[in-house]
C-alpha cells in the first residue's frame, strides 16, 4: 500500500490562508449544494460574487468585472461562504493553499465563467490548488496544468465538489520528496464527501516515465469516506487512470478510463486502468476501461485488510494487457460474493488475457 505524508510545507508557491465556516456531511451519490455555473449576463450583476481578471486591481472591491481583483489569491481574502468567486478569461500563474474551518451550510464557489480560465503552474509550482481541511467548496470551469506535483488535492476535506475541470500535463517531476507523492492530476486524501465529476483528465504523472518508481495517476482517492467519482475521463496518464486506496462507500460510475501508461515493471502490471485496493462497500459500474498498457481493472487486498462489499456492474474492460486482475485474495478463483460481486461486465478482447488471478 501506499505510505501517505501529508503535514505543512514549504513550497515556492503563493500560500493564502482563509477562514471559513464547515457544513453538512454527505453521502455517496447524494449531490451537494452548489450555485449553478453559468456563463449569461447575469453573473455580472450578481452581488454575491467576487470578480478576478488578469486586467484587475487587488486593490479594488472585486463586486463587478470592472473592479475585479487580480489575483484569486486577494478575492479568497474576502470571500464568505454563500458566495462565488468568478474568474473570468486569461491564465493565471498563482498557486493556492486554502485552509478552512468552521460550519456552514452555503459553499464557497471558485469557478471560470465565460471563457476559459487557466491556472498555469509554468512547470516550476508544486501545487495548483491544495485545500487543507476544506468544506463546502465548489471547484468548476477551470484549466489546470503545469504542476509539478499535483493539479488540484483535497486533504481532510468534506462536502467539496470537483467539476468541469481540464486537469492535464501535471505529476511530472515531483518536488514534494517527503510526501512520497508519485505525481496526479487530482489528488484526494483521508476526505469525506467529495464529488469527482465530469472531469477532463490527461497527461498527468511523471515525464520522462521513470521505470524505477511508482507511477503517477490521474484521479488518486485515498481513504476517502462518502464519496463519489463519475462521468470524467481520465488517459494519457502516466500510471494509473483511477486509484481507489482503502475508501469506504466509494461510487465510480459512469467514467472513460483509457490509454494510461501502466507498464511500471516488467510483469506488465502493476496499476490499472482502475485500481481498487483495500477499504470495504466500493462500487464500479458502468465504466469503460480501455486500450491501457496494463489491467483495464485492478482489485487486490494488498495489505491483508480483508476488504469486502466490492461491487463491478455494467463494465467494459477490453483492448488492455489484461481485462481483470486479481490478487491477495488467497485464492486462484474469484473471491466470494461477499468480498466481490461481478455482474452484466464485458472483459472481452484483451492482448495478455481477460481474467488473471493470483492468490
Amino acid at each position: 500500500m501506499r505510505s501517505k505524508t501529508v503535514s505543512y510545507f514549504a513550497w515556492t508557491a503563493i500560500i493564502l490562508t482563509t477562514t471559513v465556516a464547515c457544513s453538512l456531511i454527505t453521502g455517496a451519490g447524494q449531490e451537494v449544494r452548489s450555485p449553478e455555473a453559468t456563463a449569461t449576463a447575469e453573473i455580472f450583476t450578481d452581488i454575491d460574487t467576487y470578480y478576478v481578471s488578469n486586467q484587475g486591481d487587488d486593490n479594488a472591491d472585486g463586486r463587478t468585472p470592472k473592479t475585479a481583483f487580480q489575483t484569486l489569491g486577494q478575492a479568497l481574502e474576502v470571500v464568505q461562504p454563500g458566495n462565488d468567486i468568478l474568474i473570468l478569461p486569461g491564465t493565471y500563474n498563482e498557486a493556492l493553499k486554502l485552509e478552512e474551518s468552521g460550519n456552514s451550510s452555503a459553499p464557497i464557489t471558485i469557478r471560470g465563467g465565460g471563457g476559459v480560465a487557466v491556472f498555469d503552474g509554468q512547470r516550476n509550482m508544486a501545487i495548483g490548488f491544495w485545500c487543507e481541511g476544506c468544506t463546502n467548496f465548489v471547484f468548476e470551469n477551470l484549466e489546470i496544468r503545469n504542476y509539478t506535483d499535483i493539479g488540484i488535492g483535497i486533504y481532510f476535506g468534506s462536502d467539496t465538489i470537483m467539476r468541469n475541470l481540464t486537469v492535464h500535463n501535471n505529476g511530472f517531476d515531483a518536488q514534494l520528496v517527503d510526501w512520497e507523492i508519485e505525481g496526479y492530476g487530482i489528488h484526494v486524501d483521508e476526505s469525506q464527501g467529495i464529488i469527482i465529476e465530469n472531469n477532463e483528465v490527461y497527461q498527468n504523472g511523471p515525464q520522462p516515465q521513470a521505470l524505477d518508481r511508482l507511477m503517477g495517476t490521474g484521479i488518486d482517492v485515498y481513504m476517502c469516506t462518502h464519496c463519489v467519482i463519475r462521468h470524467n475521463q481520465s488517459y494519457d496518464n502516466i500510471g494509473g487512470g483511477i486509484l481507489v486506496e482503502d475508501g469506504v462507500n466509494i461510487l465510480v460510475e459512469g467514467n472513460e478510463v483509457y490509454a494510461n501508461d501502466l507498464d511500471a515493471t516488467i510483469e506488465e502490471w502493476w496499476d490499472g486502468g482502475i485500481w481498487i485496493d483495500g477499504g470495504h462497500d466500493v462500487t464500479v459500474r458502468d465504466n469503460i476501461f480501455r486500450d491501457n498498457l496494463g489491467p483495464g481493472i485492478q482489485i487486490s487486498d494488498e495489505d491483508d485488510q480483508q476488504p469486502y462489499g466490492y461491487v463491478v456492474d455494467n463494465n467494459v474492460s477490453a483492448g488492455n494487457y489484461y481485462g481483470i486482475y486479481i490478487w491477495n485474495f488467497g485464492t486462484s478463483d474469484f473471491p466470494p460474493e461477499n468480498v466481490l460481486r461481478m455482474s452484466n461486465n464485458q472483459i472481452t478482447g484483451n492482448t495478455r488475457q481477460d481474467a488473471w488471478i493470483v492468490p
